[in-house]
């Protein structure tokens, strides 16, 4: 829950009347007040923590969205560490009690992978071959929880995320993306991405409703690299697909270390068919250049005209105070 998607998600379904309670924990507070989630600093490595707190609120409903993408807040190393150690933490915690009925999982699109043979829009019904360190964590997270919930007689969603955007959202893709000048490959693949508000309120609904299946939450309207770094008004530097992800490395000396799947879907592309969200009765609100326009939104000046939004006072009576 101290994520962003973390705290959108328990944000969304604190909105919903039908949800009695909620619970939550992270290593990080989370990044929006709450107004009835209950939250609990927790380390993924501490099952006993997690165990407790778990068998306190005995949950009906478990939102698995502990999972650190590489480069984002944490090393590669550390968030597959990180990723695996809280799958199994929560996992173990729900195991010895009762009460859960259904299971909804933060995954994405990277399980589907660009290897030879992948489709250029994988569906549903693409088999999951990750190429990446991302892909392949995913992949395991979802097969575990599927596990779990066939144990414990539950239902499971998987919802398959392009990558989040936001203008306040630490990733490895939002960061590269705003620097100022911007090795990119001279491609014309493309790819999606989903708002932080989309993408959270899409889990939530997963959740609330208790759907059961996998989801592909893409937004509309995907882009190519330049067309992204036109929305930001960057200055690209093309370069052949194969030099960059060769040399993704040299971005680590402005700090923006480039993880692979990154690279992978700038130079390769990353479009899915988004599914159907009718069900879940959500309706997508940004299209993947409005997410990329928020990013781009953090940090931008704005000329304020005093001479209009002031007042105007008689310099001779005006008290400075």
């Amino acid at each position: 829950m101290g994520s962003a998607i973390g705290s959108g998600i328990a944000r969304a379904l604190e909105r919903n009347d039908q949800v009695e309670a909620i619970a939550g924990f992270d290593l990080e507070p989370p990044r929006r007040w709450m107004r009835r989630a209950d939250f609990q600093f927790a380390r993924p490595t501490d099952h006993e923590r997690v165990a407790r707190i778990v068998a306190e609120f005995q949950p009906t409903v478990v939102v698995h969205a502990w999972v650190f993408e590489p480069r984002a807040r944490s090393s590669p190393g550390q968030a597959r560490a990180r990723t695996v150690a809280g799958t199994e933490s929560l996992l173990g915690a729900i195991a010895k009690i009762d009460s859960v009925g259904h299971i909804a999982v933060r995954s994405g699109v990277s399980v589907y992978g660009s290897g030879r043979g992948t489709p250029e829009r994988p569906t549903i019904d693409t088999l999951a071959r990750p190429t990446s360190t991302f892909g392949d964590m995913l992949a395991r997270v979802e097969e575990r929880c599927a596990q779990s919930a066939t144990s414990l007689g539950a239902t499971m969603a998987a919802m398959r995320l392009a990558p989040i955007m936001a203008s306040y959202l630490p990733n490895p893709l939002g960061r590269y993306l705003r620097l100022p000048v911007v090795p990119i490959p001279m491609t014309t693949k493309r790819f999606g991405v989903v708002h932080l508000v989309d993408a959270a309120k899409s889990i939530a609904a997963a959740a609330s409703t208790q759907y059961q299946g996998t989801l592909n939450v893409m937004a509309s309207d995907p882009v190519t690299p330049i067309e992204a770094l036109t929305i930001g008004r960057r200055i690209p530097v093309p370069v052949l697909p194969v030099a960059f992800r060769l040399g993704r490395s040299l971005a680590e000396i402005p700090g923006t270390p480039l993880p692979e799947h990154i690279a992978e879907l700038l130079s390769r592309g990353a479009v899915v068919t988004s599914s159907d969200m009718s069900a879940l009765g959500v309706t997508m609100t940004r299209t993947t250049k409005d997410a990329l326009a928020d990013l781009y939104s953090a940090g931008r000046l704005i000329d304020v005209d005093l001479s209009r939004s002031l007042p105007l006072v008689d310099e001779r009576t005006a008290e400075v105070g």
